[in-house]
């Protein structure tokens, strides 16, 4: 499958699961004759040249969505995944934050689910010569985009399968469409798919290609296979393709293959026999990401640079050169001779032949996986990322990173103290204050119990509490202080913590749940009432009730009996992330699948498909205008109640 680069998020992310585990209508037909840009196939081979003017260097941003009731969207559109060009000189690039269309004058608009997307995750873009956008999305499917109106489809229709990587078009007018279960062909009215059973050398699909003469190239986990209409034929490390696992594949104008592999560099197949390209001084990488032929020779992207082949030499550029940043997942080429590179967090880059820009978005988080929300005494929202921290003030949004002073861009965790000081959980890296001018870091050398901080609390008497994987640390702005199981914590692992009407602290293990009165510590654990003694969230109620968040459920407290819920009483889904208390007195409970509300009856979920950004729910917190705001593992979702 095409690369995603998620290697510092799966070790992150695997380290802290480590830790815890061990302590707990139909479009009319399409007309032939299509120029098209994919990140793995040649772009617009058959088009007549639409000069691109250069574009300006200062992007005005499409206005944020008006405030409505229900769902709206807000994402981050640094990662590009797919690139194409359209008939009229604008530039598409999609990722996990939704599609961006950067027009030639420089201003852009900004697309998610809110306008019509099957999602928000994008993979793959392609351009019909009927002048229609498609995308391909990971895990939902594919949405047509004719400059008005938006039609999906999924595998209800005909498609092998939701997981889209791959869409070309071929010169007979039908679309392809590259899955985790096969090949779909589109040609306007319908489908018809294409599996391992068929002559498919693997049903895992990462890239398609279309030759000049309508022949199809389909890239997999398992080798190439070549589509000349009526039969197939196979091509692996046996025939002598360096590697049996393709993430990308590019057709150039005189029928030349050339395929990109995961780990062994790229493959050049001239139709008789194979020649094999590796590192050397200006290839840098073996990965292969994405490949374009255009009519200056081969463009490769790869997570350390973009490379140029001219037939005989290679020349590499690196963010030394002025590419916006090295990990280059997707590539395109005008028809103006300008290269275009969509990246892991720097958004486009454009390269003339002599020089590249850079266009970035500025709407939306810092990243798309947001771990955490924070409400400011003055409405300000704070949101915390793998990539940074985003302030968003209800119209425009301002990003902080290393280069603003943070020690480390994994935020874990983020409060805003009653006098707007800002704290931060840094991954492994302990803690960060923020005033509004500038940062200070306290770890362990300075009293935290571990760097390791995930939960963070204020508590009444003003004293932040930062909840780590050895204990709990209590700060007074002065001196620290430190608990651990030895004192009385039910684990070490702090996952959550809360401070109760009366004063209490309450913390959130994964060996259960404790309660501190400043004196002496209570636990309870599953054996009391609680859902699961893996306890990653917990909330407040107006009633004074407690309730706790857990990976088997919701439960709730008042103090002498226990309540709890699972996905069997109409939750989302039984593993909870974070849970909030609304104004009403509403629960809203975050979970892997989804968001749930709960009004003390019956619960009530929201799903990808009524406007959340994503199924997975990291964060959760309700604004004091009573507005709910949702991190994701793909942007941020903001809810607005009916009035």
């Amino acid at each position: 499958m095409a690369h995603k680069n998620v290697t510092q998020k799966l070790i992150v992310l695997g380290l802290v699961l480590l830790f815890f585990v061990g302590c707990q209508p139909p479009p009319a037909p399409i007309p032939a004759s299509i120029p098209t840009s994919t990140p793995t196939m040649t772009t617009l081979l058959t088009s007549t040249p639409t000069l691109i003017p250069t574009i300006t260097p200062t992007p005005t941003p499409t206005p944020l969505p008006v405030v409505h009731p229900g769902w709206t969207s807000y994402t981050n559109t640094n990662e590009v995944n797919g690139l194409a060009l359209d008939q009229a000189g604008n530039l598409w690039a999609g990722g996990p934050g939704g599609v961006v269309e950067w027009r030639p004058d420089g201003t852009y608009a900004h697309y998610t689910v809110d306008n019509g997307l099957v999602s928000n995750d994008v993979h793959s873009i392609a351009v019909a010569s009927d002048g229609a956008l498609w995308f391909g999305a990971t895990n939902s499917g594919v949405s047509r985009f004719d400059g008005t109106s938006w039609k999906s489809y999924t595998s209800a229709d005909g498609l092998a399968g939701n997981d889209i990587t791959s869409i070309a078009a071929a010169p007979d007018g039908a679309l392809w469409f590259g899955t985790g279960q096969g090949v779909s062909r589109f040609d306007g009215t319908a489908w018809k798919s294409y599996t391992k059973a068929d002559g498919l050398v693997n049903n895992t699909v990462s890239s398609i290609a279309v030759a000049p003469d309508g022949v199809v190239w389909v890239g997999t986990q398992g080798g190439v296979s070549r589509f000349d209409g009526k039969s197939w034929k196979r091509y692996t490390k046996a025939n002598g393709l360096a590697d049996n696992n393709v993430l990308s594949i590019a057709v150039s104008p005189d029928g030349v293959l050339w395929v990109g592999t995961y780990n062994n560099g790229v493959s050049r197949f001239d139709g008789k026999s194979w020649k094999r390209y590796t590192p050397s001084a200006d290839l840098t990488n073996n990965q292969i990401n994405a490949i374009v032929a255009a009519s200056d020779g081969v463009w490769i992207g790869t997570p350390r640079s973009v490379a140029h082949f001219d037939g005989k030499s290679w020349k590499s550029y690196t963010s030394a050169d002025g590419l916006a940043n090295d990990d280059v997942i997707s590539i395109a080429a005008g028809p103006d001779g300008a290269l275009w590179a969509g990246t892991q967090y720097g958004g486009v880059s454009r390269f003339d032949g002599t020089a590249w820009k850079g266009y970035m978005p500025v709407d939306g988080p810092a990243d798309n996986d947001v771990t955490s929300i924070a409400v400011a005494p003055d409405g300000v929202l704070w949101f915390g990322t793998w990539n940074g921290v985003s302030r968003f003030d209800g119209t425009a949004w301002k990003r902080y990173t290393t280069a603003d002073g943070l020690v480390n861009n994994n935020i874990s965790s983020i409060v805003v103290a009653p006098d707007g000081i800002l704290w931060l959980g840094v991954y492994n890296t302990g803690v960060l204050r923020y005033d509004g001018k500038s940062w200070k870091n306290y770890t362990s050398k300075d009293g935290l119990v571990s760097d390791d901080v995930q939960p963070i609390a204020v508590a009444p008497d003003g004293a932040l509490w930062f909840g780590a994987g050895g204990g709990v640390s209590r700060f007074d702005g002065k001196s620290w202080k430190s608990y651990t199981s030895a004192d009385g914590l039910a684990g070490n692992g702090v996952l959550s913590i809360a401070a109760a009407p009366d004063g209490a602290l309450w913390f959130g293990t994964g060996g259960g749940v404790s309660r501190f009165d400043g004196a002496s510590w209570k636990s309870y654990t599953s054996v009391d009432g609680l859902a699961d003694n893996r306890v990653y969230s917990i909330a407040v109620a107006p009633d004074g009730a407690l309730w706790f968040g857990t990976g088997g459920g919701v439960s709730r407290f008042d103090g002498k009996s226990w309540k709890s819920y699972t996905s069997a009483d109409g939750m989302a889904d039984g593993s909870v992330n974070s849970i909030a208390v609304a104004p009403d007195g509403a629960l809203w409970v975050a979970t892997q699948s989804g968001v749930s509300r709960f009004d003390g009856t019956s619960w009530k979920s929201y799903i990808s498909a009524d406007g959340l950004a994503d199924g997975p729910v990291n964060s959760i917190t309700v604004a004091p205008d009573g507005a709910l705001w949702v991190g994701t593992a793909n942007g941020v979702s903001r809810y607005q109640p009916q009035k």
